[in-house]
Formats: C-alpha cells, structure tokens, sequence
C-alpha cells in the first residue's frame, strides 16, 4: 500500500502550513520544559478535568495513541472512573505515576495501604453486583416473556386450569399429582410423585405456597426458587446447588384439617 504523502499537494508553499509547524514546535517545546521543570507538588490541586467529546482534537501523535489508549484501557479495567475521585484525588494518583517514571516513587505507607485495601473492597463489590445471575435472569425471563405471575415470597406462577371450589389451607390434606423439572426442560423423577396424598405444610414451601393457589381439578405451574426449596443442608446431591425447580401440579382433592 503507497504510503500518503506528510505534506498535501494543495498545501506546498502555503505560508499558513509553516506557521502551523512553528506553532506546533513552540507548544511541544513548551510542553516538555514544562514537565522537566515543574517542581514535585505536595498537594496538586489542578483544574477539573473537562468530559472528553468526540470533537475534542487529541495531543498526542498517531504512533502515541496506543500508549493513550492503553491507558485508558488500564483505567477502565480498574474501575478508576466508577471510584468517582474528585479532581485533587486523581492529580494525586497521577502524580503518584509521575514520580515512578522519573524513578522517585513514593512509599506505600499505613494510609495508603489502608486505600488500596478499600478500593479493592469497592471493586470486588461493583464486581459481584455485575456479574450475571442465570435464576435471576430466568424469572425475568418467565415474568416479562411468559406472563407468569409472582407473590410477594418471590413465588412465580401460572394456572392453566382453574378448577373449581375452595383452596386449600397450609393445614389441609390434599391428593396431588406433580412432575418436577429443572428450567432447561430436563425431568426429575425422584421429585416427582403421582396422587399423593399429603399435609399441605408438610411440601417444599415454594410447593407448599403454590398448591394453595389451586383448587379441585385445577392445574398450574410452579416455579420454585431456591430460597423456598430445599435447605442447604438438604440439597438432593443430583441437582445443582440454588437452580430453580418447576413443578407441573393437579389438584384430585381437599381434606379441610378438622
């Protein structure tokens, strides 16, 4: 590929073009005395530092943009703008750089250790709170997608027959049917019981809950999360730890507890 031209055809001989180089050469000049000369601040209080907009024009050449690109790919993969400093904040930070390169670094004393020991508690906490939750991002799914409904245990649902009759109470006996599942479609017979006859209380309490939104000839869907499943304790060792349990349930029949 022919490289273009430093200089545009239109633009040889423009005496606009030497103006601009010596302008250029001053600035830059300017610039590196600056820094050579300037005297190590103990508290820098610079100028707010101004939102970057797509017409800002940058100040670094094409063979440094990398270096500036990596910086702010550095910054961003430490969570620098969500720590929300103030403008001496990240002078200081800078600064701190600053006298790396030129070989004076500074000590990490007890208050620095202490901030380093904070912020890498923020960033692990911001970090948590990001991270995907496939339960959560499943009952969204059901609730927004599927239309099914939710009590205010976190209990989701849908009646697809609505039987007829009372429903139950925690203390009553019921003849049930119910095939249990896991959200990707996948069977659990173990969990799965055909005309059982049983206390209400005595059921999962996700189970439990949601048998009492039905009543005789009813049938629904029950999503359980885990928080109203099993125990910890009692986790079956055949299904993942904390994964949603759905159970397809037909109600036969009510006992009202005497």
């Amino acid at each position: 590929m022919k490289k273009p031209p430093a200089t545009p055809p239109s633009a040889q001989g423009s005496p606009w073009l030497v103006v601009a180089l010596v302008s250029l050469g001053v600035n830059a000049g300017l610039l590196v005395w600056h820094f050579r000369s300037a005297p190590n601040p103990v508290e820098p209080v610079p100028a707010p530092v101004a939102p970057a907009t797509a017409s800002m024009a940058p100040i670094w050449t094409r063979e440094l943009a990398p270096y500036a690109a990596l910086g702010s790919f550095m910054a961003e993969n430490n969570r620098i703008p969500d720590l929300k400093w103030n403008a001496a904040q990240f002078a200081a930070f800078q600064e701190g750089f600053r006298s790396s390169y030129d070989g004076r670094g500074l000590p990490l004393d007890e208050p620095a250790v202490k901030l380093r020991d904070e912020i890498s508690r923020r960033v692990q906490a911001m970090t948590e709170a990001e991270r995907p939750d496939p339960a959560k991002d499943y009952f969204r799914f059901l609730r927004e997608k599927e239309g099914v409904k939710v009590t205010s245990s976190g209990l989701h649902y849908r009646i697809t027959e609505e039987g007829t009759g009372n429903m139950p109470k925690a203390g009553d006996t019921v003849v049930i049917s119910y095939a249990a599942g896991l959200p990707e479609g996948k069977s659990l017979p173990p969990l799965s019981r055909t005309r059982a006859k049983v206390v209400v209380r005595d059921l999962l309490p996700g189970l439990a809950e949601g048998v009492q939104l039905l009543k005789v000839g009813g049938k629904g869907l029950i999503y359980v999360p885990a928080n109203l499943s099993f125990k910890e304790a009692d986790w079956p060792p055949q299904l993942p730890p904390g994964v949603p349990l759905v159970f397809f349930v037909e109600m036969h029949d009510i006992n009202p507890a005497p």
